[in-house]
């Protein structure tokens, strides 16, 4: 049987095989995809705004914090790079990296406004991202790169504010904004008893989950690329060019993957992307899509699709939940990107309201962030049973 042969029939004896082996390695899965660490990740993350363009610059040193403290850099089992290939993506590699062909692929950015001419006493806006925010005022942050400081500063506080679907810059007292400032709203971190997070996590917590599962995938010595892009973010329009703009310069200089799982915040059940069994309800797990935008993204293909679905229902009783949800509607990401160079897509995810600041600030639970970060792990193994003999 050839290698193209075996990557198209995928079988269920592969699929039984890979979470057999999930049970070998459960115990110490569970002891490093903890609550307490994913909240770590999390609060910090989330809590670092990133507009596009200027990701890796904000969040970068905050991730290469993260995992010094956890020792996850202390070798060589698992590399750091700020910008992979000059494309603005932070990368994580663990044995062979981008050319041993499973990627997880997580955008780093997060939305933000460019700033127009003032009328008024406010500050028209260009959303650089999908502005979904209804009519109201959220709390917004101007930043500004100081020349003298070699860093990003916060230059005002004040108000975004969505008036008729337009975007505006309200900011607290007399200020004279100019171009290359740029407005990102804001929200801290919060964690109440019940689970149930506060925070900027579109898509800080991809990122947060999936740094967690690459340290873990090192320490088995595992080959895997862990991509975050920047600029994912992007201004409406039909086609899918005007997002994922980074992910498609990685594309451009990385080796074609043979399996990518690309994680994102999504949709909830109450905003229409729900499922059996409470799929896209917050605590009820992890989220797996078989497309996304309505087929305008990638689209799983169904061979694949069928052996993801049948492995991630097994993950359940291994302390890793996902749900299949209904897909009614479940957003485009870096997909978009990766579907040019490889059919090979995962689309996974977290379910999260308001993940634009919509109708209220952004919310998700952790048990969701601690199942997905778990299914990330146990996903390799899928991979590594997938690329072998069907028998």
């Amino acid at each position: 049987m050839t290698h193209s042969q075996v990557t198209r029939n995928p079988t269920m004896a592969q699929v039984t095989r890979a979470l057999e082996r999930c049970d070998a390695i459960r115990e110490e899965v569970e002891s490093y995809c903890t609550p307490e660490r994913l909240t770590r990740y999390l609060r910090a993350l989330a809590d670092t705004p990133a507009p596009s363009g200027a990701a890796a610059l904000m969040r970068a040193p905050v991730l290469r914090t993260l995992l010094e403290e956890d020792g996850a850099l202390e070798s060589d089992a698992l590399r750091l790079n700020p910008d992979h290939e000059r494309t603005g993506a932070v990368t994580l590699s663990c044995g062979g990296g981008a050319a041993a062909g499973l990627w997880y692929i997580a955008h780093l950015d997060s939305i933000s406004y460019l700033i127009q001419p003032p009328e008024d006493g406010r500050y028209p806006l260009v959303p650089y991202c999908y502005h979904l925010t209804r009519d109201g005022e959220r709390q917004a942050e101007v930043l500004r790169y100081d020349l003298e400081a070699g860093t990003f500063v916060t230059r005002a506080a004040g108000r975004l504010l969505s008036e008729g679907g337009d975007p505006f810059f309200l900011p607290d007292g007399a200020l004279d904004l100019r171009p290359g400032d740029r407005v990102v709203p804001v929200t801290p971190f919060a964690a109440a008893d019940d689970g149930l997070l506060t925070g900027h996590f579109d898509n800080a917590g991809g990122v947060a989950v999936m740094a967690v599962a690459a340290a873990v995938l090192a320490r088995f010595g595992t080959s895997a690329f862990f991509a975050m892009p920047d600029e994912e973010e992007g201004p409406a329009a039909a086609g899918n060019q005007s997002i994922s703009r980074g992910a498609t310069r990685l594309m451009a200089a990385a080796p074609t993957p043979r399996l990518s799982v690309v994680i994102d915040m999504q949709q909830t059940a109450a905003e229409g992307n729900g499922g059996p069994d409470g799929a896209g309800v917050p605590g009820s797990g992890a989220v797996l899509s078989e497309f996304s935008s309505r087929a305008r993204g990638a689209v799983t293909p169904p061979h694949l699709y069928a052996a993801v679905r049948a492995f991630t229902a097994g993950l359940e009783a291994r302390g890793a939940t996902v749900r299949e949800t209904s897909n009614l509607y479940t957003s485009r990401s870096d997909d978009v990107a990766v579907m040019q160079r490889s059919p090979g897509i995962v689309i996974l995810g977290f379910p999260g309201a308001d993940r634009h600041f919509d109708r209220a600030l952004p919310t998700a639970h952790l048990e969701d962030f601690v199942s997905l970060s778990r299914a990330l792990v146990y996903m390799s193994l899928l991979y590594e049973e997938l690329e072998g003999p069907a028998a």
